[in-house]
């Protein structure tokens, strides 16, 4: 792990000073990847738009944590976007390894304008609910006062300015917001690793002692704190299983979001906790009161349940004009997901790598469009494994997800679909643009459906050039309104993400009842 380096605000204080030095030779744990049961090395590497190495694990049996991976280096490659960054390098390295828990830090390095940012995000998976957190899920609900307290102190001690460390504390985990990453280090310590611009121009760490954190665990942390100075195999079969989500029919209260309230089965959490829920991580009333510092989401990324979300998909391309969509999301800051065709990306495999190297979601639909419930298992599996293999060939990974053409699927297209570690992604909205092909009748069917459905999965097709001028109003417009222009994967990931050989048409917020889908 690198050190921090440039100005720390410690001035002359030799006090501070030491700390600060102290500070930036401490490094997380290690655990050898040898340890994970499965895992997949992946590796996004182009020249254009810009330079990029992006290498991320995939892990298939712990898809969640894959899924919160993607997500993280896709949001990174998109933020690296929006600053015209010229050099992206991505990389990870296992934290923790149990079987209950791993532990994962991803560290990229930005340059942009003649200057190298690095910053740090951990993930933490708790194999027992096969979900993924952000890193103040290893403090306790009750903890986290006391806790966030002896961080504004020793940020202090080290000559940083303790009110934006706290400030920090509460927000989003980076690349979605300004908090640190954190986890375990040699020598009975705890680490936090704040971006760069939060408290000094680079990158900058706090430590504190083990004997101040530990005794604030959360059960779960305490299990990471084990899995990181005694790191052991990861099988996929944990200790024991819970539920960490059940889906309701109807839409959810923001304050119901899980991430806003201990985990399941926790000892640390007193029981009233549960129903105390903390405000959105980044919204003014997030700020911590001077009488108590509530615990933050545990979500990574965008809570869609907190947040007003929605997830554009585009079929069938990619097509001569994928890039003026991927243009069109990036003036926004938003992102969609492409579930593109063999044939289509023969023919434009340029507009593949764009799609991937510019932070967007890249999904399967097959090579040639052929309508999988009508075909034997067999030639489902070249479809589709066959895909799989071209898109990796381009982008350095096999895609997590898969749209059938048509939406057609049944239960001999899901165990295919299985075996080659895909969910079935459908959709809730129709946006008819393959029928009308008209940009105006485009828009309104997607502005009068969008607000009927929570967290809906809108069907587009990118090789429409009537879609594709329709596009930049559509964003606008919903931006607008408030939505978050997520990903999929976004959508997803904080209520269960998505499992292989099953059907989703909507945010796993929700129970999935629309077309061909059973999440």
């Amino acid at each position: 792990m690198a050190a921090c380096s440039g100005s720390n605000g410690a001035g002359s204080n030799p006090q501070a000073s030491k700390a600060a030095r102290a500070a930036a030779e401490a490094k997380f744990t290690s655990a050898d990847s040898s340890l994970v049961k499965g895992v997949t090395p992946t590796a996004l590497t182009v020249t254009t738009p810009r330079t990029i190495n992006a290498q991320v694990p995939q892990i298939p049996l712990a898809r969640n944590l894959s899924q919160a991976l993607e997500v993280v280096r896709e949001r990174t490659l998109r933020g690296a976007d929006w600053t015209n960054a010229s050099d992206v390098t991505i990389t990870s390295q296992f934290l923790a390894v149990s079987s209950d828990v791993i532990g994962v830090e991803v560290r990229a390095a930005v340059k942009t304008g003649g200057k190298t940012t690095t910053t740090p995000t951990t993930l933490w998976y708790d194999a027992t609910l096969s979900q993924t957190f952000s890193p103040s899920v290893l403090i306790s609900w009750p903890g986290w006062d006391a806790f966030a307290r002896a961080v504004a102190q020793e940020a202090t001690a080290q000559g940083l300015d303790a009110a934006k460390a706290r400030a920090a504390l509460q927000d989003g985990a980076a690349p979605y917001g300004t908090g640190p990453a954190m986890g375990f280090g040699g020598g009975n310590t705890f680490i936090l690793s704040f971006p760069p611009a939060v408290l000094a121009p680079d990158l900058v760490q706090v430590v504190l002692d083990a004997k101040v954190v530990t005794p604030l665990l959360s059960d779960y942390g305490t299990k990471a704190l084990g899995a990181s100075l005694h790191p052991s195999a990861f099988t996929g079969t944990p200790s024991t299983t819970a539920v960490w989500y059940k889906a309701p029919k109807d839409r959810p209260k923001p304050s119901s979001s899980p991430n806003l309230h201990p985990l399941p089965g926790d000892s640390t959490a007193s029981p009233d906790e549960s129903q105390n829920p903390t405000p959105a991580s980044g919204s003014a009333s997030s700020s911590p009161s001077p009488k108590s510092i509530p615990h933050p989401s545990t979500a990574v990324g965008i809570d869609c349940i907190v947040t007003k979300a929605v997830a554009l998909t585009f079929d069938d391309g990619p097509g001569p004009q994928t890039d003026q969509v991927i243009a069109a999301f990036t003036k926004v800051k938003g992102a969609a997901t492409f579930f593109q065709l063999g044939e289509s990306i023969d023919q434009h495999p340029q507009f593949t790598v764009l799609a991937a190297a510019s932070g967007f979601e890249v999904g399967n639909h097959t090579l040639s469009h052929v309508d999988l419930s009508t075909v034997s298992a067999d030639t489902a599996q070249r479809e589709i494994a066959g895909n799989n293999a071209k898109i990796k060939k381009l982008i350095g990974r096999n895609p997590m997800l898969l749209r059938p053409p048509y939406g057609d699927h049944n239960s001999s297209v899901d165990e295919v679909a299985g075996a080659n570690n895909l969910a079935i992604i459908n959709w809730i909205v129709d946006s008819q643009d393959w029928q009308t092909k008209n940009a105006a009748a485009t828009k309104k069917k997607i502005f009068a459906d969008v607000a009927i459905y929570t967290g809906p999965i809108i069907l587009l097709h990118d090789i429409q050039p009537s879609t594709v001028t329709a596009v930049p109003e559509i964003v606008d417009t919903l931006a607008q309104q408030g939505y978050a222009l997520v990903t999929v994967s976004e959508l997803t990931l904080n209520t269960g993400g998505v499992k292989t050989a099953h059907g989703y048409c909507r945010t796993t917020a929700l129970v999935q009842d629309g077309y061909l889908c059973k999440g």
